[in-house]
């Protein structure tokens, strides 16, 4: 075993001299190389990314008109939340077919948006003029997601300070009395900022059903709906703050027929801490 043990020493260190010139600063550590390539599947979840000034020109005001612009996404119904059932609204990417309950992962501010029973989600509760950007990720279990992600991601942010005026109101009015009114007021608040915001539209609505096959029921897809949202974002040191969003929101509308009335409301609310460093 002496022996043995002589010639493993011998070997890796033939000469105290070389070992000597060999021996690196142990305060100074340098390493080099460079990253494993892509894997080749990788461009098939390539993100598409919708700017503020996208979000901020879409002649309808909603999300889900915004989101349409992205190649294989999908609802259950292709009218938009103005006058679909609520619990219609779901949304799907990758061509695999509409479904009332979403197949695709949608977060704001890294917050699930889902119904939780029904698994649709409140477009009208998400005004395009609240967000900074949005990133569209197709393809099922995608990064951090999983599998909760069955068609990929659609992950919404909130506007930053330098993109929100510190107060701004809206008031727009159209054919079949359709009357919207919007206002946000955004301080400052110490390092931080708060942002109290909402939005309120109604209309007549159109006729969903072909002018032959009208009956005395029949009547137009009227809507009326309001939502409100509260952020507060504080920072608490140079690379780290704390994050409160609550939201709530209402929706009455009918469909088709005269009585076919369907309501929808919710509230929710998150505390996000959030860090940023190496």
């Amino acid at each position: 075993m002496k022996t043995l043990a002589l010639s493993i020493i011998l070997l890796a260190c033939p000469s105290a001299a070389l070992c000597q010139q060999a021996d690196p600063d142990p305060a100074r550590i340098v390493v080099t190389g460079a990253g494993l390539p892509l894997p080749p599947g990788t461009p098939a979840y390539g993100s598409v990314v919708i700017d503020r000034d996208r979000l901020l020109n879409s002649a309808s005001g909603r999300i889900e008109s915004v989101l349409g612009d992205v190649a294989g996404f999908q609802q259950f119904r292709r009218s938009d939340s103005r006058s679909a059932n609520p619990s219609a609204q779901g949304a799907t990417l990758r061509a695999l077919g509409g479904n009332a309950s979403s197949r695709t992962l949608v977060l704001l501010d890294g917050v699930p948006m889902a119904d939780p029973f029904f698994g649709y989600i409140p477009f009208s509760a998400l005004v395009p003029d609240r967000l900074s950007v949005v990133r569209v990720t197709r393809g099922g279990g995608v990064g951090a997601f999983g599998a909760g992600a069955v068609a990929g991601t659609i992950e919404l942010a909130s506007a930053t300070r330098d993109q929100l005026p510190v107060f701004s109101a809206s008031a727009l009015y159209g054919s079949r009395d359709a009357t919207e009114l919007s206002a946000s007021y955004s301080p400052d608040l110490g390092g931080g900022l708060v942002s109290l915001s909402g939005r309120w539209d109604r209309g007549d609505g159109f006729q969903t059903t072909p002018e032959d096959q009208r009956t005395a029921a029949t009547v137009p897809a009227a809507y009326d709906g309001w939502s409100a949202n509260l952020r507060a974002v504080a920072p608490l040191s140079a690379t780290s703050e704390l994050q409160f969003r609550a939201t709530l929101f209402r929706d009455e509308r009918t469909l088709r027929f005269r009585g076919a009335d369907s309501m929808s409301e919710g509230q929710d609310a998150s505390i996000r801490y959030v860090s940023r460093g190496p």
